[in-house]
């Protein structure tokens, strides 16, 4: 192959990364991006709660002014319970009773019946929707007139193509609803207290706030499944523990809020998880309260940082496990005093992952920054949404909307912590590796970098047909210099060499450090002529170089060997063997010049072998 001249246009300073300056780059920019995160955290901690309150608003049901409202009526207790058919033909409506605040609750021993009619006719404009807010575990049968024909509401009903989101149970009753007519209910038996404020609005109205909710609702959910999906991309490359956990517990919040406000069931999975019944989402949630205390001890070292606040709250993932497995099918019976104690672990866990979190940010745990941030939000409207559950009251909007936004503001923010986390790891192995193939002292390859990358070298060269030259260094009387200057100086003498040359090297040229004053440069793409030059110009430069030590300046030379890759056949071995002999050459003649191996000046860039 033939041989071709390279340019040797020189480039900026380079030497394959100092070792100090290199060092302290990588540590600079780490800090710059700790502080850049930290500033991010400091900022935040009330910004969620502002944007929670901010969505719940947009979301609110708008008023439905002028329309009739709704007057509620309970059937009291029979010695047996009334037929659907005796009821609806008002056989019993002597029995029912006005309530004076419209909240119907369900029975844990029989069905309940109410009674729900106009104040007012409901004007021609639009069929009136009658909504059942807050009914997760509720299964209602509505018998609407004029044939009051049983209508099943349920959350998890997959057979039937769902007319609205299942934010409320909800059915459009008949156009012409008057006052006085009667619309029953029947509230099947649970085992679980629940409160639901009966409303009626007309169907645009309903439609519109429909569609408000099932947009929030789905910006939410898809925050949370970038989050997973992101992760699963993380572990597949990275394989790394932390990350697993990170996604049992984002992938099962993000299940159970999706089965709370009734969306998954309308996704192909939906008859799988509506086998589950209502205890699908004390399921998930009672999992990701613990799959969430497995992260947050290992995310934030708890274990390291704070290991008996760490032992007492990694104890409360074994209560909610337990749970988990008591609400599956055919084990799962969830009463009031369940339900209580299992919201309660919940709570007393979140209160205590923000304590002991505290105690580890107070030791100097950097990553418990982050999950303040994350979890603080959600933890507030976690404690609202169990009072809220514990005392039966209605759902708010702003709880409503406000408990998911946090959900997905913390699985967010968590995965910007793992990220920083992996780029801090990422810092400390890039540090880790260069300090593994460079030289301390110099920055320069060491010995074993050098040779390695050699080889790889030679082996581009013959494959590509390229040609490559090196260049063998040594520092003249060196060791006098050590002697009458000290080793101090000698070092910033090698530091001052490794600087000097970098500025005559292109941009593919490298520099490794052979061993004490000796030094090699790899010349990719260069022949004989070009690495003369080369040469010639590191032999002058360092030649005006002016070393300070002890008080005044002194000069020093280098003897430079020039040695070029000859046939197919060649080796680094050789090749550096061939420099070292021009070295010796160079050495021999007085010092303080270039010299180059006969087999290269024969060769005289001929095709090779």
């Amino acid at each position: 192959m033939k041989l071709n001249n390279a340019k040797t246009q020189r480039r900026r300073p380079r030497t394959d990364g100092a070792g100090p300056s290199f060092i302290a780059g990588r540590r600079q920019r780490g800090a710059q991006v700790e502080s850049g995160s930290e500033d991010l955290v400091s900022r935040t901690p009330l910004i969620v709660f502002v944007l929670a309150f901010c969505l719940a608003l947009t979301a609110w049901a708008r008023a439905a002014d002028g329309l009739p409202a709704l007057q509620v009526a309970q059937l009291s207790d029979t010695p047996q319970p009334p037929s659907p058919a005796a009821v609806t033909r008002g056989a019993l409506a002597g029995d029912f009773l006005p309530l004076a605040v419209p909240v119907m609750t369900p029975s844990g021993t029989h069905d309940v019946w109410y009674r729900l009619q106009l104040d007012g006719n409901w004007p021609d404009s639009a069929p009136p929707v009658l909504s059942f807010p807050g009914t997760l575990h509720a299964h209602l049968w509505v018998y609407a007139p004029p044939s009051y024909q049983p209508q099943s509401l349920w959350l998890q009903q997959t057979t039937d193509p769902a007319r609205f989101s299942r934010r409320a149970l909800a059915t459009v009753l008949p156009h012409g609803l008057h006052a006085g007519q009667p619309v029953y209910v029947r509230v099947e038996r649970s085992d679980y207290p629940y409160r639901t404020v009966p409303a009626v609005t007309d169907l645009a109205s309903y439609q519109a706030t429909d569609l408000e909710h099932v947009r929030i609702v789905t910006l939410l959910a898809g925050i949370q499944l970038a989050m997973v999906l992101a992760g699963i991309c993380l572990w597949v490359i990275l394989r790394d523990r932390l990350i697993r956990y990170y996604l049992a517990y984002v992938s099962t919040q993000l299940v159970y809020a999706m089965l709370a406000s009734g969306e998954l069931y309308d996704s192909p999975l939906g008859p799988a998880f509506a086998l589950l019944g209502s205890h699908g989402s004390w399921l998930f949630a009672t999992l990701s309260a613990a799959f969430s205390i497995t992260f947050v001890i290992e995310f934030c070292s708890l274990r390291q940082t704070a290991p008996r606040s760490s032992a007492v709250f990694g104890g409360l993932r074994w209560p909610l496990f337990a749970a988990a497995a008591l609400s599956l099918p055919p084990l799962g019976t969830y009463t009031a005093l369940f339900a209580t104690v299992v919201n309660l672990v919940i709570l007393l866990a979140s209160i205590m992952a923000i304590a002991t979190v505290l105690l580890a940010l107070r030791r100097g745990n950097r990553q418990a920054r982050f999950f303040l941030v994350a979890w603080m939000p959600q933890v507030g409207f976690t404690i609202f949404r169990i009072v809220q559950l514990l005392a039966g009251w209605p759902l708010p909007p702003w709880l409503e909307y406000g408990f998911p936004l946090t959900m997905a503001f913390a699985s967010l923010v968590v995965m910007l912590g793992l990220a920083d986390q992996t780029m801090h790891a990422r810092n400390e192995r890039d540090i880790a590796d260069h300090l593994a193939h460079h030289d301390a002292l110099t920055g320069a390859l060491n010995r074993r970098a050098l040779l390695a990358r050699l080889d790889r070298a030679v082996a581009d060269a013959k494959h590509a047909e390229q040609p490559l030259a090196l260049l063998f260094l040594d520092l003249d009387h060196f060791k006098a210099i050590n002697d009458e200057h000290g080793h101090a100086v000698g070092d910033r003498c090698l530091q001052l060499v490794v600087e000097t040359i970098s500025h005559e090297l292109r941009a593919d040229d490298w520099l490794g450090r052979y061993g004490g004053e000796e030094f090699v440069i790899v010349l990719p793409h260069a022949a004989r002529r070009n690495a003369e030059q080369i040469g010639e110009r590191v032999r002058a430069r360092i030649e005006k170089l002016r070393i300070p030590g002890n008080g005044r300046s002194f000069g020093i030379t280098v003897s430079i060997g020039v040695a070029g890759l000859l046939d197919q056949r060649d080796t680094g071995s050789a090749l550096l063997e061939r420099a070292d002999g021009a070295l010796y050459q160079a050495k021999s003649a007085g010092r303080n010049r270039v010299a180059t191996h006969a087999s290269l000046t024969l060769h005289r860039d001929a095709e090779l072998t």
